[in-house]
């Protein structure tokens, strides 16, 4: 994860309301969204156009996505209004190794970083991968097998949680060829 990342986040919450959102909701967002079926960047994309989601500019969505040098990379604005926090999903692929994988990223605001944590894992029986800490936060990498699919999931979190966090969540795997 990019380590520029904090700053972009500092500018992108800032809007959200200062109290804490159900972290079951969000969590539902990202599983719903690019855990449960993997990350898909086609099927995102589709869904983005149906919902009508506002799209985010291709540098800001560069700073969400875990991959470098992304082949195909696109970002939306899910929410973030005056009455919701903010949410964003960004989808990329890329060449890694010759193999084609997909990346799935929300950006999420005032959600409970702990209590997300801890129920993604439960969720999905993830196994720790490691962890860095950078200044100000900590990336923790972990696997799962969903769906009989290999997953890579890397959550980005306050290196200090209050409750009212910003977090994001990333997963990605070998891109699934529909036969």
């Amino acid at each position: 994860m990019k380590r520029t990342l904090a700053a972009g986040l500092v500018i992108l919450f800032a809007a959200g309301p200062s109290f804490a959102d159900d972290a079951s909701s969000k969590l539902s967002f990202f599983y719903d969204s690019c855990v449960s079926s993997g990350p898909d960047f086609e099927r995102t994309a589709e869904r983005a156009k149906a919902d009508e989601w506002p799209s985010m500019a291709e540098d800001m969505a560069l700073t969400f996505t875990p991959m470098e040098n992304p082949e195909a990379l696109e970002g939306w604005i899910v929410s973030g209004g005056e009455a919701e926090s903010f949410q964003a999903l960004v989808v990329s692929r890329a060449d890694v190794g010759g193999k084609t994988v997909e990346g799935c990223t929300v950006a999420l605001g005032d959600v409970d970083a702990d209590v997300f944590e801890k129920a993604l894992v439960e969720k999905v029986n993830a196994v720790s991968a490691g962890e860095e800490q950078g200044q100000d936060r900590v990336y923790k990498r972990y696997t799962a097998t969903i769906n009989g699919r290999s997953e890579a999931i890397t959550l980005t979190l306050p290196l200090y949680a209050k409750g009212s966090d910003q977090i994001i969540a990333s997963t990605v795997a070998e891109q699934q060829i529909e036969h």
